[in-house]
């Protein structure tokens, strides 16, 4: 039987075009590659260096609302200097309280903590994580001047912003360097260094997570510094706006690190969850909250409705203070996310695991938004009632 002739390789199939391109592509960036070779080769030889490009000096152009502005800015009384810092002490870290670390705490005794002086101007610290917050103390940290001593020159060009009336805000609380950074911020946040004024940040919340009292003066103090902040940078092209940009990003870490938090200390969750919702509570950028706090806020407030939380006369206390203050203005502008949170709390309601105090609460609560966030005096004075027989 003869063998029958191979048919060959069929030159019409895709593949066998595939492989010729591929051999074209491979040979034409060999030969790309030896042509460039050899121009580098033959610039190397001939000496030639890329030339320069200078531009000529000239003025550029300043606004006149910004020219008159920069003249109130030079002429404007702000000390550019820290404190004293012959003040007594030996730590050169900035605490959230001005105080000893916790151990003097029990004392009563408070301390001075000297600023910074101009050999560390050299160094950069970065910013301590969280896990080095001290709950029952003070939380030390380091706040370098070295940005501030370089922008000094600049801050006089800014324009400057409305001035803020330092004493309608409580910074007393706020150790002796602590209060010179603030009222910095207060005045002209650019004149701080980027890292120094995220220590600005970083105290005020670790103070309101020692004590939740101060949540509110955080807050406070976090909306005129962001206004401020605003008015300076209305000039820039790309504003920075580094302030309310490290609070977000600062309240994101601190509330996925929630669970963690809450098993070290309640009372610091307390802070905490306080300090973030008077923060969207208070703060508004140009007439407008901050939006993208929202889920953060909803997000905090339906942990304080979980069963274990329930279960702690603190917990639910910040839950029914947080909702009397903010209810109002969280249906208006997220009434779904109000829904679904009041659905929760009816079911919370409902069980029969809940505490009675909880369960009394949670009525309460319910009964306020069905009436417009609004209470007959009567009704108010039987849940006062109601609510001193439960505590005993």
């Amino acid at each position: 039987m003869d063998d029958k002739p191979s048919p060959g390789l069929d030159l019409r199939h895709g593949f066998v075009h595939k492989i010729k391109k591929q051999l074209v592509k491979r040979d034409q960036s060999d030969k790309d590659f030896e042509t460039e070779k050899m121009e580098i080769a033959k610039k190397q030889l001939a000496g030639m260096r890329k030339p320069t490009v200078r531009r000529p000096t000239q003025v550029t152009y300043c606004p006149p609302a910004r020219r008159e502005r920069s003249i109130s800015a030079s002429s404007s009384p702000v000390s550019t200097t820290p404190p004293d810092s012959s003040s007594s002490g030996d730590s050169d870290v900035l605490t959230a309280a001005g105080r000893e670390p916790a151990t003097c705490l029990t004392n009563g005794t408070t301390s001075v903590k000297k600023p910074p002086t101009e050999e560390m101007t050299t160094q950069r610290f970065p910013p301590a994580s969280d896990k080095q917050v001290n709950m029952a103390g003070s939380v030390p940290q380091q706040m370098s001047t070295s940005a501030n001593l370089r922008s000094s020159d600049q801050g006089s060009r800014l324009p400057a912003a409305e001035s803020v009336d330092i004493s309608n805000y409580d910074i007393g609380g706020f150790g002796e360097e602590a209060q010179w950074y603030i009222r910095k911020a207060l005045q002209d946040p650019t004149s701080l260094g980027k890292q120094d004024l995220c220590q600005v940040f970083n105290v005020l919340m670790w103070r309101a997570m020692e004590e939740p009292e101060y949540a509110r003066t955080g807050a406070q103090l976090c909306h005129a510094i962001i206004q401020v902040e605003v008015e300076k940078e209305q000039y820039d092209c790309v504003p920075t706006r580094v302030f309310q940009s490290h609070l977000r990003l600062k309240l994101l870490e601190q509330e996925m690190e929630a669970e963690t938090l809450h098993e070290q200390s309640v009372s610091a969750w307390v802070g905490f969850v306080r300090f973030l919702c008077l923060c969207y509570h208070v703060i508004r950028v140009r007439d407008s909250p901050l939006m993208t706090m929202v889920d953060s806020v909803f997000n905090c407030l339906s942990l304080l409705a979980l069963p274990g939380p329930l279960k702690n006369e603190m917990q639910v206390d910040c839950l029914y203070n947080l909702l009397v203050q903010m209810g109002p203005s969280l249906d208006q502008t997220v009434p779904d996310k109000m829904e679904d949170l009041f659905a929760l709390l009816r079911d919370r309601f409902l069980s029969f695991k809940t505490p009675p105090l909880a369960r009394h609460r949670l009525l309460q609560l319910i009964e306020l938004r069905s009436g417009g966030w609004q209470m007959e005096p009567g009704i108010q004075d039987y849940y006062s009632r109601s609510g001193k027989e439960l505590r005993g």
